[in-house]
């Protein structure tokens, strides 16, 4: 490979590294709050502690039961 070609290369690769970090700063973010918080609930040394476990629960249930209804609305306007 030309010295040119190797060198843009490099280049490019440094472009899309500081892209996807810079990306990446507010899902990084996210995660390190979500830890603290489990870390909190696990701890219970705060009274938000039952509130941060039922928005865990919420949280979880929620796709689940969207999924849900789109399955049966899709089935109830199938059936039509």
């Amino acid at each position: 490979m030309p010295s040119q070609a190797r060198a843009g290369v490099r280049h490019a690769g440094s472009l899309y590294g500081r892209t996807f970090r810079w990306l990446g700063t507010p899902v990084r973010k996210v995660e390190a709050e979500a830890e603290h918080l489990h870390e909190v609930e696990h701890a219970g040394e705060s009274p938000e502690t039952p509130l941060v476990a039922f928005l865990g629960i919420f949280l979880f249930l929620l796709p689940i039961f969207l999924i849900m209804l789109g399955l049966a609305l899709l089935a109830a306007h199938i059936a039509g």
